[in-house]
């Protein structure tokens, strides 16, 4: 990446700051790495800033494997043809507490979701505040990562060009800046 596409991403990246867990933000909660142990260990945000956030049956190739294992007859979408999101609101929460590894991606909260009344009666709800998108959350509809305090420095040392050349920016979970820096 030469300077000035790195200089580029970070302008659009800073044009994108914006206070994380608002009203409304869609976000996506994620391990880093799978902590099921018969998971292969694969870098989850490395393949997220590359493709974006990938329905498992989505996948070509096999890199997102849930830790939790759901099986689901008779909804008119199968589970593993979605993306899970939460959307931000008094019943978050849980899904907003953060630990080393754990990490959460922001998304454009103009993305069109799904609600669970749209994926019909037999739906099972398994958040009180999901909503969903069908196979796949594109690179270019992310707005921001979240990383506990501990994990920040070495994710922003390894995925600096990453986030350079998506042009969003990385925060602590408590919605601290952590890249680009606060000006």
């Amino acid at each position: 990446m030469t300077a000035i596409q790195a200089a580029d991403g970070e302008s659009r990246a800073r044009k994108r700051v914006s206070r994380i867990w608002r009203q409304g933000s869609l976000f996506h909660n994620f391990w880093r790495y799978p902590r099921n142990p018969a998971a292969p260990r694969i870098d989850r945000l490395a393949g997220i800033l590359k493709q974006g956030i990938v329905a498992p049956a989505s996948c070509r190739d096999g890199s997102v494997r849930s830790d939790l294992h759901i099986v689901m007859n008779g909804a008119s979408i199968a589970y593993d043809r979605i993306v899970f999101l939460h959307k931000f609101g008094p019943r978050s929460g849980l899904y907003t507490m953060s630990e080393p590894g754990r990490l959460t991606a922001f998304v454009d909260p103009a993305l069109t979701v799904l609600t669970p009344q749209d994926m019909g009666r037999r739906w099972v709800i398994l958040c009180q505040d999901e909503v969903y998108v069908r196979e796949q959350v594109a690179v270019e509809h992310l707005t921001g990562i979240a990383v506990h305090p501990a994990d920040a420095p070495s994710v922003l040392a390894e995925f600096l060009e990453d986030f350079q050349r998506v042009g969003i920016p990385l925060y602590l979970h408590d919605g601290t800046g952590v890249w680009p820096r606060p000006e």
